[in-house]
């Protein structure tokens, strides 16, 4: 974990967010076919197709993650990776380096205690979710249809820290109205 929240990765610092993706494909090499895809003005997104004990018979999850932060350079300065008791403190600790972090720990207790996964399973890591995902929507809805099952690896909320089961969205709309003013 220290790893990844000292690999310092916002969005719009192309060579920061390749630095940790690279770091993250170090780590999922051993049991994972890693693949980049590009991410204009941004820096590649990651899959990772994991080998996983277990015949998969059918169907394939996604899971979904991102390795860009909203933390701009050098924010450790100030705020560094901390570790007290059970809690843990650093710019992408919860947003979303810790829950990349679990999502490994789990992988590997998996393949080392040999427990059968019966489907695929596809990580996609995009580097451009703190600004609005503009150049991986496409890619994560082609996987996503392609999916039986989508989990995102976004932290549960406030000190209550509850699960999030779904997303609310945003419209952006222009009205332009003609005709005539008037007053009631």
């Amino acid at each position: 974990m220290r790893r990844f929240v000292e690999c310092e990765s916002p969005s719009d610092d192309r060579a920061a967010v390749e630095r940790f993706q690279d770091l993250l494909a170090a780590e999922l090499a051993p049991y994972a076919r890693v693949r980049r895809h590009p991410g204009g003005q941004y820096a590649r997104h990651l899959t990772a197709a994991l080998n996983l004990p277990g015949r998969k018979p059918s169907g394939r999850v996604l899971v979904l993650g991102h390795g860009d932060t909203v933390w701009p350079l050098g924010t450790l300065a100030g705020m560094p990776f901390r570790h007290a008791k059970d809690r843990l403190w650093g710019p992408g600790v919860m947003d979303m380096k810790g829950g990349l972090a679990i999502f490994l720990a789990a992988v590997e207790c998996l393949r080392e205690m040999d427990i059968p996964v019966p489907h695929r399973v596809l990580l996609q890591v995009n580097s451009e979710e703190e600004v609005g995902s503009p150049a991986s929507r496409v890619l994560t809805e082609a996987n996503a249809r392609s999916s039986d099952a989508v989990l995102v690896l976004e932290p549960g909320t406030g000190l209550t820290g509850k699960l999030k089961t779904a997303r609310k969205g945003i419209g952006d709309y222009r009205l332009t109205v003609h005709g005539r003013a008037s007053h009631a």
